[in-house]
């Protein structure tokens, strides 16, 4: 007797988390300031997405833990909280599979959710990193929604490789 294999409905990414496979209908988050990058391959019917709340993580390699000396300190190296280490996981999970440059990718998220008053916001700079990150890796998106003053829910159905967007309207002051 054969064993079907369950595809689970539907998987909420959360900042900081990221996915790849095929064991899900759909892919689900929700953002803000945060950046997302979807991956798809048409031919193999399989794709993730991360979901990373700031662009660079901070210069120590180390932080105190709660209560902390040095035998309580945890490692933040790969914390996919930061693009660096979240888009590196998804290069690894895409090249497990195929050559990269065969995966329609996306990058969602990057909007202004606070007033600042600086020359850069936490969007901008998510999206820049982004953005350089595809051209060092020389990949072209075919997905690109990003900045404004939005925050933004996204959906991958990993079958097919649809992208389901909807924007909402920050509360103006």
């Amino acid at each position: 007797m054969a064993v079907a294999t369950v595809i689970k409905p539907l998987h909420s990414i959360h900042p900081g988390e990221w996915y790849f496979g095929v064991e899900y209908e759909r892919l689900h988050t929700v953002l803000g300031s945060c950046v997302a990058l979807t991956a798809w391959h048409p031919a193999l019917k399989i794709g993730g997405m991360c979901h990373y709340l700031l662009a660079i993580e901070p210069n120590k390699k180390n932080t105190p833990a709660a209560g902390g000396g040095p035998s309580q300190q945890r490692m933040i190296a790969g914390d996919c909280r930061y693009a660096n280490n979240a888009l590196e996981q998804m290069k690894r999970s895409m090249q497990a599979y195929a050559d990269m440059n065969e995966f329609q990718l996306g990058i969602f998220g990057g909007g202004d959710m606070f007033a600042y008053s600086t020359p850069t916001s936490i969007g901008f700079d998510n999206i820049a990193y982004a953005r350089q990150w595809l051209i060092r890796e020389k990949l072209k998106p075919l997905h690109v929604d990003v900045g404004g003053s939005i925050s933004r829910s996204l959906m991958l159905v990993i079958h097919t490789g649809e992208i389901q967007l909807k924007h909402y309207q920050m509360n103006q002051p």
